[in-house]
């Protein structure tokens, strides 16, 4: 075995110890899914089952000439939104919600969707019709 060999076993062997090392503490790392639903890493193997007992719930749907989000579907989604997100109202303010998925709950009174290159982003100040839609799939 040469010097070059044993180099490239190196930093996947390290990659190897450091990934069970992590799960024999039994310390998993929390992520959230797109639902909002906290899950485990498989370094939790009780997280890694309460992950396969999670059934993702929500998915973009084509609906006609749009991308919507269908949250009491499951399944792979049919498609992907221009722009992801939506207006959500929060007390009297309605602001866009880059993360959020599901009916816009309001629309500002000022402002319009216009095109930016193969974007569509929303102009706060901008006037006039709306020069894309996004909720267009890609």
């Amino acid at each position: 075995m040469t010097h070059r060999s044993i180099a490239c076993m190196i930093p996947p062997a390290l990659v190897l110890a450091v990934a069970m090392s992590s799960g024999a503490s039994g310390k998993g790392t929390e992520t959230t899914n797109r639902n909002g639903a906290h899950l485990l890493s498989a370094g939790d193997a009780d997280g890694a089952a309460a992950a396969d007992d999670v059934q993702q719930k929500g998915r973009y749907k084509k609906q006609g000439s749009n991308c919507e989000w269908d949250a009491n579907d499951t399944g792979p989604d049919q498609c992907a939104p221009l722009t992801k997100g939506r207006f959500k109202k929060t007390g009297d303010t309605c602001s866009w919600a880059f993360n959020d998925t599901g009916p816009d709950q309001c629309r500002p009174p000022k402002g319009r969707w216009a095109k930016a290159g193969s974007r569509c982003v929303w102009r706060p100040k901008d006037t006039g019709p709306d020069q894309c839609n996004p909720r267009q799939p890609r």
